[in-house]
């Protein structure tokens, strides 16, 4: 005999092959929530287990309604059959087993809400919100110093001499006058400085100051943010930051939206993290794939000769593939994985001292093809 395994809202419920109810374990009215979450999770809860095992007493097979693999139960007489008989019954039939379409949108409701909750708690979700905190100070920053630079340029020309940009803001905001600037950094600046009587006056004085100031602070809010990842990334991720850094790991885990989708990427999805628009026009064009994306930052692979960058991205992948399943899974560290890293790079190196012919052939057949685009473009322009 054959028997119909399903849950609702409200518990699971077991059907005999004339939909009649042969069984019913119900969930605890204050752990409903909590148990269909489990359920989307893949979780065995406690109220299927106890089903299965009071109706394998009576019936030889058992199909029941789950998102889970065979192989999760140990019991043989389950078949796994979505939907199946007994589900399809109650769906049709919620009146007769005191369900009402209200009930269970707000039952699905506050799961949603739950979800929610859950996800944007953990602790990666608050490191990808840092990363494009930091990426759009950056881009603030850049925009107001070149405007204090024009602005300022007008009281003190000569000022454009510090090129550093944060010297340049912290000598505004932290001096007054164009007399206090000299005396703060008087080797940076010549002795023939032209001084003219009364060159601005008070107001435009003080408004520049305060915006210097506002840019200061900006960077202090930036600088704060970094000593935050590098905290977050210590704590979440902390071979991963060994091995590229906390910023560049903080990137690869904002792009692929949370630490525990990066360690489900295989390594060849890593490498070419960041590169998307180049790959796509390789599958549109034919043009050559990318080598690398997000990871041409680390020192190791912008830093090596162009015919072993590929080789270097290859390797660094797949190091950061078991990096971040290491974080992820096993909780354990390896405090040498960036000393071996710098190694296999200088063995790479060491053996591939000058590039091959078929690397020289790829650089020939790359710079031809973007002649022929460059060509193609300036007819469109003469046209």
């Amino acid at each position: 005999m054959e028997c119909y395994i399903t849950y609702c809202i409200k518990g699971y419920l077991a059907f005999n092959g004339n939909n009649e109810l042969i069984c019913e374990k119900l969930f605890p009215q204050d752990e409903i929530i909590q148990r269909l979450a489990d359920i989307n999770d893949k979780k065995i809860v406690k109220e299927e287990l106890e089903i299965i095992e009071e109706v394998s007493k009576d019936y030889d097979e058992i199909s029941i309604e789950s998102n889970k693999r065979l192989s999760d139960y140990s019991n043989e007489k389950i078949k796994i059959e979505t939907p199946n008989q007994g589900g399809e019954y109650l769906r049709n039939n919620y009146e007769q087993f005191n369900l009402n379409s209200e009930e269970i949108a707000e039952i699905y409701q506050n799961l949603a809400i739950y979800k929610i909750k859950k996800e944007s708690s953990s602790e990666d979700k608050h490191l990808i919100q840092a990363v494009n905190s930091i990426d759009e100070i950056d881009e603030t920053i850049s925009k107001l110093i070149e405007r204090i630079r024009e602005w300022y340029a007008l009281y003190f020309p000569e000022m454009d001499i510090i090129k550093n940009n944060e010297t340049y803001i912290k000598l505004i905001s932290q001096n007054k006058t164009k007399d206090e600037i000299i005396k703060a950094k008087p080797d940076a600046f010549p002795d023939n400085i032209i001084d003219l009587e009364d060159d601005i006056n008070v107001e435009d004085l003080e408004i520049m100051n305060n915006y210097a100031n506002s840019i200061f602070e900006l960077q202090k809010s930036r600088r704060n943010i970094e000593e935050y990842i590098d905290y977050k990334m210590e704590s979440i991720a902390p071979n991963l930051r060994l091995l590229v850094g906390p910023t560049l790991g903080a990137k690869l885990i904002s792009h692929a939206g949370g630490i525990k989708r990066l360690a489900m990427y295989p390594s060849s999805t890593v490498q070419i993290m960041g590169a998307e628009k180049a790959l796509f026009r390789h599958l549109k064009s034919g043009d050559r794939p990318p080598k690398y994306g997000l990871i041409y930052q680390h020192p190791q692979v912008r830093g090596a000769k162009w015919w072993n960058r590929g080789k270097i991205a290859r390797m660094l992948a797949g190091k950061i593939s078991l990096a971040v399943r290491r974080d992820v899974f096993t909780k354990t560290i390896d405090e040498n994985v960036a000393e071996e890293f710098k190694q296999k790079v200088e063995e790479i190196e060491k053996n591939n001292p000058f590039p091959t012919k078929t690397t020289k052939k790829r650089k020939e057949e790359k710079s031809k093809t973007k002649n022929k685009r460059k060509k193609g473009k300036n007819k469109k322009k003469r046209r």
